[in-house]
């Protein structure tokens, strides 16, 4: 860890390196929602066939989405990182794995609590990250908050939503990706450089 220095300009550090990767964030966000999304809405459709439709490409799409976050949180400046960032990277290429490995049986017992618990952790992330960007005066951070309380409220329903068949699991998954694809895509619109 590096120890704060009081001649370094962090905010112009900061500033520097979000706008230097602001339009690929951006184009990847939206890219990564709208198959987030349309996997969901694939699965809405077909709910029955959910399983072999999770277990191949929303698994993918899922790992890359953590490796991202992960590698977001590498690249932050340390003085602006947040961990938050990095345990829903984790939990998201976790979950890929997860949906990936496991057979029908044990997936369908343990899936809705990891998709709970990685819809608050998001949620949390997406509500310290935007007072981040309020602090910074970034404009749009209120579209941060809006859809980290969506996701921390998703979260705790699917805590206490029953799991009484592969029905409703269907449905839930399905849930998680169109709310996870709809808040990828209104983020990365609103992704703007910062003026000076």
């Amino acid at each position: 860890m590096k120890w704060y220095d009081a001649d370094h300009d962090y905010i112009n550090d900061y500033i520097d390196q979000w706008n230097r990767s602001a339009g690929r964030a951006k184009t990847g966000m939206i890219v990564l929602g709208i198959l987030l999304a349309l996997s969901g809405f694939a699965a809405l459709a077909a709910p029955l066939s959910t399983y072999a439709f999770v277990q191949g490409v929303i698994s993918i799409v899922l790992i890359m989405h953590g490796a991202g976050q992960i590698a977001t949180y590498a690249q932050t400046p340390e003085f602006f990182r947040n961990g938050a960032q990095l345990a829903t990277g984790i939990l998201n290429a976790l979950l890929g794995v997860l949906l990936f490995m496991l057979p029908t049986s044990v997936m369908a017992g343990t899936i809705v609590y990891l998709l709970a618990f990685l819809l608050i952790m998001t949620g949390i992330e997406r509500i310290s990250f935007a007072r981040q960007m309020r602090y910074y005066q970034i404009p749009a951070s209120s579209m941060g908050t809006a859809t980290g309380v969506l996701n921390i409220i998703l979260g705790i329903a699917f805590i206490f939503m029953p799991l009484v068949s592969g029905l409703v699991l269907s449905y839930m998954l399905a849930a998680y990706l169109v709310m996870g694809g709809i808040t990828l895509v209104v983020e990365g619109i609103s992704i703007k450089k910062i003026e000076r």
